[in-house]
């Protein structure tokens, strides 16, 4: 090992900047999306015999601080690949959801006292996307969930869409590191 050219405190500062984590929020599979809707089979060419791939693209996710709660805005669209006889469709579906946190639900909870003085920003995450997925059959059976909606030609379609959101409260701060690097030690 080479001899180091630090001597503390002096020369072997590490200014840093960082977000601090006062809390945070996480819900395992929360559901986001639970609808019935018909595709009409003009707009694909068909009935739709099967789908095939379902996949999710997050337009903008914010937050709304309130005096005892955070309100979470999820702005997304629901791509699929749809089957219409060998043929194969792309229909896509938007919605925004939105859900309001209390701070006790936080971990740790926060006081709203904690909460004004302690958080300047937030952080959500988007992970583990599922899909549920089931063709109901025609929309203009009067037995079928779509037929109220939308009583026209098409296929009607379930769709329920899940994701784990977690909501990270934080703060930043200035941390500072006394330290040494090895200079034979690649970075």
């Amino acid at each position: 090992m080479a001899n180091l050219k630090c001597e503390y405190p002096n020369g072997c500062m590490l200014d840093l900047w960082a977000k601090v984590i006062k809390s945070k929020y996480i819900e395992r599979q929360a559901r986001i999306l639970d609808i019935n809707f018909c595709i009409p089979a003009d707009q694909v060419g068909g009935k739709i015999s099967s789908v095939e791939h379902v996949m999710a693209k997050v337009l903008d996710k914010t937050e709304e601080f309130q005096f005892n709660s955070v309100k979470i805005y999820i702005d997304y669209v629901i791509i699929m690949t749809v089957a219409v006889g060998i043929e194969f469709q792309v229909v896509t579906l938007g919605d925004i959801y939105e859900q309001v946190i209390d701070l006790q639900e936080f971990d740790p909870p926060l006081s709203s006292q904690e909460f004004k003085e302690d958080v300047q920003q937030s952080e959500i995450i988007l992970t583990n996307w599922n899909f549920v997925c089931d063709i109901k059959g025609n929309c203009e059976d009067p037995f079928n969930p779509c037929f109220m909606t939308s009583p026209v030609s098409g296929t009607c379609l379930s769709l329920q869409v899940y994701v784990d959101i977690i909501d990270k409260l934080g703060k930043m701060h200035d941390v500072l590191v006394y330290g040494e690097l090895d200079p034979e030690t690649n970075c």
